[in-house]
Parts: structure tokens; C-alpha cells; sequence
């Protein structure tokens, strides 16, 4: 067997996310589908990270084992001629089969990104979420600094997720100020508006993540934000005992990039 390491971009806007489904558009199937019709060869692939539909990825990695051997060196710019504009191929290397890129990467970070204004007239912000209602941001990142550390998540993870513990440890995580055109420097692949210089970004690195897990707590720290529930209440859902309300839906998906993936 010969094994390989792809690290890739994608917008995945038009998605029902990474991992393949039958019948319905994921990234790895377009990039499964790239890949064997470049080298017609028997493969196949195991992503680093299942994101969710609509969610958009500045780094994620694919593990390829093939029977045949491929040439790493023209690999990458044979995908990108080959894959959908919405899939960039950044890196193909050799790897080795001990290489499991979902139990070997040591953390994970996401980002979201969103505005608050009044009113959101921009049409291209594919990639920036927008909440109009007034927020305290200062208190909003007392919560922040509230998710440093091991809680447990069950209160922010939805139905469907089959894990064994809902314990994460945050290793880092921010609310702050940016210009996304100087975070997310793809431009050919995330284009945003050219007067788009400043937006919040909600910063969060970890062992692993639940499903929704960062779509659920950006829309609990909007509610702090707007005075809907309080900070001892957020703090309080960090314990793990099952709240029976249903107090928020999931934020839209379009503000979440997973970001950045860590390995030895």
C-alpha cells in the first residue's frame, strides 16, 4: 500500500459537509472524484474533521491509502485543475499508514466570524455571519474566559451526536476585533467585500469538538450579549446538567471555519 497526506481549503457553502453521503454533494466526495480521474487509481480517504453542512475549512487534512503510487509532486496542481473552484489542494506529501489524522492531531481550532450591525445589505458575505441585535461584547468575553479549560458540553451539542463523554478540554479561545481580508488570505478561494475591514472573531482551540458545539456556543454568548441569559446562567450550563429548554438554535453556519489543525 502507498499513503499520503493531502492538506486542502474549501468553501463549503454549496456542501453537506466533509464526509461523504450518498447522493448529496460533499467535499470529499469531489475530491475522491478529482483524484481518480487524474491517476484512475484504487484509494481511499479519511478526512481529519467531519464539518458540518455549510461549514468552510482554511485547513483540513485528508489521509489517501492507494494501492498504486502516485507522484506527490504534481499532485497538487493536477487537483486544482481538476477540482470544483470551491476546493483548493494546498500540499500532497507522502505519510506512512501508522497516520490517522482524526487521533493523531494534538488540537483543533475553529473561528467564526460575525458582524453586528443594524442592518446587513452586503449580498457576497458568504463567509461572514451578521447578528443585528446590540451586544455587550466585554460582557460576552467573561464567557469566553469561562470555556478555558475541561467543562462539559451537553447542554451545547445536538441530537445525533453518538460520543461517549461530552467532557472537551478548551485549550485557548478569544472574542476579538479583526480584518478578516488579513485572516482569511485565500482571496481567490474566500472573497469578501472590499469595505469589509473589521468584524468579531470568536477564536476556539481544543482536544476535539461535538457536533454544533461552536454553532451552539456562538449563539449562547450572543444571547449573553443581548441580555437573554446571564452570565451565571451561561457558566452554570458549563457544568453538564442537562438543561430540558430548548434556549437557542444552532448560530448560521456560514460564520464557521474550521482553521487550523495541529500535528507533531
Amino acid at each position: 500500500m502507498n499513503y499520503y497526506r493531502a492538506k486542502i481549503q474549501y468553501d463549503g457553502t454549496d456542501y453537506t459537509g466533509f464526509q461523504w453521503q450518498k447522493d448529496r454533494p460533499s467535499i470529499q466526495r469531489d475530491f475522491n472524484q478529482a483524484l481518480e480521474k487524474i491517476t484512475g487509481a484504487t484509494f481511499t480517504t479519511m478526512g481529519a474533521s467531519r464539518t458540518d453542512s455549510g461549514v468552510h475549512a482554511f485547513e483540513q487534512y485528508i489521509k489517501i491509502t492507494s494501492q498504486d503510487e502516485m507522484n506527490p509532486e504534481e499532485m497538487v496542481s493536477r487537483l486544482n485543475k481538476t477540482l470544483a473552484p470551491e476546493i483548493r489542494c494546498l500540499e500532497f506529501i507522502p505519510s506512512h499508514k501508522q497516520f490517522k489524522p482524526t487521533n493523531d492531531c494534538l488540537s483543533k481550532e475553529y473561528r467564526y466570524f460575525f458582524t453586528n450591525l443594524l442592518k446587513d445589505d452586503s449580498k457576497d458575505r458568504k463567509f461572514i455571519a451578521n447578528n443585528p441585535y446590540p451586544l455587550d461584547v466585554e460582557v460576552m468575553k467573561i464567557c469566553v474566559a469561562a470555556l478555558r479549560g475541561e467543562n462539559n458540553f451537553q447542554n451545547f451539542v445536538s441530537m445525533g451526536s453518538n460520543v461517549k463523554t461530552t467532557i472537551r478540554e478548551v485549550f485557548e479561545c478569544e472574542l476579538t476585533e479583526v480584518n478578516p481580508h488579513e485572516v482569511l488570505t485565500s482571496p481567490e478561494l474566500f472573497s469578501l467585500p472590499a469595505n469589509l475591514t473589521n468584524c468579531y472573531q470568536f477564536r476556539i482551540s481544543g482536544n476535539g469538538f461535538l457536533k454544533h458545539m461552536i454553532r451552539h456556543l456562538m449563539m449562547a454568548l450572543w444571547k449573553v450579549g443581548n441580555g437573554k441569559l446571564t452570565v451565571d446562567e451561561f457558566k452554570e450550563l458549563l457544568k453538564g446538567e442537562k438543561n430540558a429548554d430548548k434556549l437557542w438554535k444552532v448560530a448560521h453556519a456560514k460564520g464557521l471555519f474550521l482553521y487550523r489543525i495541529q500535528y507533531e
